[in-house]
């Protein structure tokens, strides 16, 4: 498994962002290919705050709210093992994956977050870094609300509207 050299997360709320939470993370190495896709080199992280640290102020900003990702399980498990490692105790806020719920309100030929970003013309720098993924995953999330039924009214409703079958692309056809 890798370790984690930044974590960053926005905080949504009505429809804005409303908090953001960003931070590089120390460490002495990162594998060349991940370098080249986040562009964060080892000098980067030579002064930025030990892992825990991090995680401690992340639980904190994350607090009882729903945990959103892209990629849900990736960022969850990651997250989760992070915080026992560190006896933090486990994650566990309630989560939605955006890739779930775009497949259910958003008329796409694939769901991955460069694809999305593209198609909704989602324009933000630093493809591939903590932050700038949270926030476009927050764009991608306020866009899959606004195609939503009236029915689903609580965070509930749309946790169960995100895992049920109810496809987009099978409704088209």
């Amino acid at each position: 498994t890798g370790q984690i050299i930044e974590l960053g997360a926005v905080k949504y709320k009505n429809g804005e962002i409303i908090d953001k939470y960003e931070s590089l993370v120390y460490a002495k190495d990162i594998p060349k290919y991940i370098q080249e896709v986040t562009n964060i080199t080892p000098l980067m992280l030579e002064d930025a705050p030990i892992l825990k640290v991090v995680l401690e102020e992340f639980k904190l900003f994350l607090g009882n709210d729903v945990f959103v990702a892209h990629n849900i399980k990736f960022d969850y498990s990651f997250v989760s093992e992070s915080f026992e490692k560190y006896d933090l105790g486990k994650l566990q806020n309630r989560s939605l994956c955006t890739i779930d719920l775009a497949r259910r309100t958003i008329d796409a030929k694939r769901y991955g977050l460069d694809f999305l970003k593209e198609l909704l013309h989602i324009d933000i720098e630093n493809q591939h870094r903590a932050y700038s993924d949270a926030l476009s995953t927050s764009y991608i999330l306020k866009e899959s609300l606004s195609s939503l039924d009236e029915d689903i009214v609580t965070t509930e409703d749309l946790i169960d509207y995100s895992k049920s079958d109810n496809l987009i692309h099978k409704n088209k056809n």
